[in-house]
């Protein structure tokens, strides 16, 4: 859908028993205040089709029964959200250090899945630190891996990077990785096989820019699937016999 000028009408805040509001893919650049007054939504997807800026207004904080956010893949650079208070959430989408502060989720104690984004002014220690109490976390999709979270069950990495890290740095328990446009010259399957619990990898874009992989014997021992998707360097591919 598009509105005039980008902007979603104000006379959306009337709806006040409305429980489920999605914007994805809408041509929407602008929201207004009167948003916040959306007191019961547990269900509110900003992810809009717009590339450029979006207008969010700090009111977000107010909506205290949300449990699914996702925030906009862009917002500008003077946009500062207040999260903190939405203890309730259990999926957040596209969190960004640079328009929230990383200590909001220290009090997300219910978060399953979480999306974020780094911010120069944050370093990865902080956020450590602030996930570290975040029991109930299963998945998480960040821009860098040295994070002390052993009950982490499922990871996403877009970073670059040569070479995958070594196993002992990964959580010990994870089921499942996805690997997006990291660009690692060096085969990572010698690593992934020795993650034992894993059973799903996703190779996605370019994760892997050699030419050839392998995977070697008594290797995944518990892997159910293995999406390999887009790997345009990618010549030859061996699977050895009991892997």
């Amino acid at each position: 859908v598009k509105f005039k000028g980008g902007k979603l009408p104000s006379s959306i805040g009337g709806l006040i028993h409305l429980r489920f509001l999605s914007l994805y893919d809408a041509e929407v650049s602008h929201l207004p205040s009167s948003i916040g007054n959306l007191k019961l939504l547990l269900y509110l997807n900003l992810r809009v089709a717009i590339e450029e800026p979006v207008h969010v207004p700090n009111v977000l904080k107010e909506m205290l029964e949300l449990r699914y956010l996702f925030l906009p893949l862009f917002m500008h650079d003077k946009t500062k959200l207040e999260l903190g208070d939405l203890v309730n959430l259990e999926h957040l989408w596209c969190f960004s250090t640079q328009h929230s502060s990383v200590t909001d989720l220290l009090r997300m104690t219910k978060l399953r899945y979480l999306s974020v984004s780094l911010s120069e002014r944050c370093t990865f220690e902080t956020l450590s630190s602030s996930l570290r109490q975040l029991r109930n976390l299963e998945t998480l999709y960040v821009g860098e891996l040295d994070l002390d979270l052993n009950h982490l069950k499922e990871l996403g990495l877009t970073v670059r990077m040569s070479k995958i890290p070594d196993q002992h740095q990964f959580p010990p328990h994870l089921e499942h990785i996805s690997l997006f446009d990291c660009r690692m010259a060096e085969d990572p399957m010698p690593i992934l096989e020795r993650l034992l619990h894993l059973k799903s990898v996703k190779l996605r874009y370019d994760a892997f820019v050699g030419r050839r992989m392998v995977c070697s014997k008594d290797g995944f021992p518990q892997l159910r699937a293995l999406e390999i998707y887009k790997q345009s360097e990618l010549e030859e591919w061996i699977v050895e016999e009991g892997s």
